[in-house]
């Protein structure tokens, strides 16, 4: 199963529960659905200045979305990699027709009869601020910036217009008939996450570009409607659903979108990978770094205080191969010292490191307690699988001088053992024995880790801040534990005339414990 797929089945479970679940309440806007909209026209209106139509209107939700992106553009080749060992071969385009849907289901319902938030007049117009609004940010940093894209096809990267414009329209109907149902809501974000992780997986569009872009596409839609309404002079309800007065007792099921930096196992156990019986040990320790993370959670609360829900979750963990100087000098890369060589060829002047990346899928019941009516104190149980992609590392060697001293390397063995390659280096390059020696030779898989995929658990806690009915931000701290068996294969010398070369393979588990602390913006409903 994709993680597209994956993305939609999730969202889609969150939406039906939330939406059977509501229709229970007692929420302000529930009354207004099941008055016939008679509740609308009969309460008290009131006509707001600019200021405070900006502070109604204006949701604040895009500027975490853009200073994610922001931050993790540094990431943008490491999740990329990702991408390229879970759905190398993925090409599937529907991203330029889901970016639509929400806008489309938009006027589809208000031309079926469904009274929304806005007139025909102020649909159309907040939808033009909004459209022009996004365009120009857009490109103005496409054609500024001129970043070029992952699959080296144009210098327009980033942001990503594919998800701005999935967002705005998803924004749009969230404006429009969120208040009326939370399916709405969900069901335009869906589309708009969809197309965003679409634009990645089909290597258009780097993370960093899709994070911006989904923050442009909400921020244009706040300042169209925001534009849209000083026009109109637009007089509002008490059931508008960007309101701050609210119970701190309704349930708080919600859909966020989060970001953060977790810690990995500290070190894998590959000590003796290398130390071999015939006196050639590497001594080498893959020490793992600080994981960047992604994740897109969700629950349906029964009540205040407990609920049900899932996870999502994109974590790349940088590894670090750490080799004694010393062992460097020795380690026999391509076994001529093994065959009777009196020093090897190429000297290994280190490793590329590379990330070893994890997707979770978890599902498990929720806990939330309101301390004040805009702070809420959450925690969660999960289980679930993990899947750790395929990993590798690559060697950096040079040749080794020694080779064209005489008094190490007589004429008779550099003959037997270096003359051929020499000569082929030097033709197929055309260099100098100077130039060869400056060179770096890389030779893909010194090392790869399978891929894999294991049960594992998780817990944690958060502080919620909900600064208006169906918007809140959120700071957490998440525990996840797991111990996937890891298969690595030795592949540490050069391709024979055959293309084979000697491998062997090294299975052990390896305990991960990861916490993770991060922030998210958190749709309420």
């Amino acid at each position: 199963m994709t993680l597209s797929k994956t993305f939609i089945l999730i969202s889609l479970s969150f939406s039906s529960q939330l939406l059977h679940a509501h229709s229970n309440s007692d929420s302000l806007y529930i009354h207004y659905k099941d008055s016939q909209l008679l509740n609308r026209t009969a309460r008290p209106t009131l006509q707001v200045n600019a200021r405070e139509s900006f502070r109604k209107e204006f949701s604040y939700m895009g500027i975490p979305f853009i200073a994610s992106g922001l931050i993790v553009k540094k990431r943008n080749s490491d999740f990329r990699t990702l991408r390229n060992r879970f759905q190398p071969a993925f090409h599937l385009r529907y991203d330029d027709y889901t970016q639509y849907v929400p806008l489309a289901a938009t006027w589809g319902l208000k031309l079926a009869g469904l009274e929304g938030r806005s007139s025909w007049k102020e649909l159309t117009v907040s939808n033009v601020f909004s459209a022009a609004l996004m365009a120009g940010f857009v490109n103005a940093l496409k054609y500024t910036t001129k970043e070029t894209r992952p699959d080296n096809s144009s210098n327009n990267s980033f942001p990503s217009g594919h998800t701005a414009t999935a967002f705005m329209c998803a924004t749009i109907l969230h404006k429009e008939y969120g208040m009326i149902s939370p399916w709405f809501s969900i069901g335009g974000y869906t589309f708009a996450g969809l197309t965003g992780i679409t634009r990645q997986l089909n290597n258009r569009h780097w993370i960093g570009d899709v994070l911006v872009g989904a923050g442009i596409g909400m921020i244009s839609t706040d300042l169209g409607y925001f534009l849209s309404d000083l026009i109109f002079k637009r007089k509002y309800t008490d059931t508008w659903k960007g309101k701050t007065d609210y119970d701190r007792y309704d349930a708080p099921s919600f859909l966020s979108f989060s970001m953060g930096a977790a810690s990995g196992p500290s070190l894998l156990r590959t000590a003796e990978l290398y130390d071999t019986e015939n006196g050639s040990p590497l001594g080498m320790k893959l020490k793992a770094g600080t994981a960047t993370t992604v994740s897109v959670e969700g629950a349906y609360f029964f009540n205040t205080y407990f609920g049900i829900g899932g996870r999502l979750k994109v974590a790349t963990l940088p590894i670090i191969a750490d080799i004694p100087e010393e062992n460097k000098k020795f380690f026999d890369m391509d076994v001529d010292r093994y065959q009777g060589a009196p020093v090897n060829m190429f000297l290994l002047d280190g490793l590329e490191s590379d990330h070893l990346g994890m997707f979770d899928m978890d599902l498990g019941v929720y806990g939330s307690y309101p301390v004040s009516r805009h702070f809420l104190i959450g925690s969660k149980l999960l289980i679930g699988r993990r899947m750790n992609a395929n990993f590798s590392l690559n060697s950096v060697c040079r040749i080794n001088p020694q080779i064209f001293d005489r008094r190490i390397v007589s004429e008779e063995a550099y003959k037997q053992f270096y003359q051929e390659d020499v000569t082929y280096y030097m033709q197929q390059e055309d260099l100098t024995r100077e130039d060869l020696l400056q060179n770096q030779y890389v030779d893909d898989d010194f090392l790869s880790i399978r891929k894999s995929s294991i049960w594992k658990i998780g817990t944690g806690i958060s502080l919620t801040y909900r600064y208006k009915e169906d918007a809140a931000f959120r700071l957490f701290c998440d525990y996840d534990f797991a111990s996937p068996r890891l298969t690595y294969d030795l592949k540490n010398t050069w391709t024979d005339e055959e293309g084979k070369r000697p491998s062997r393979s090294y299975s052990r588990r390896t305990p991960m414990h990861n916490v993770t602390f991060g922030g998210a913006i958190v749709f309420v409903f």
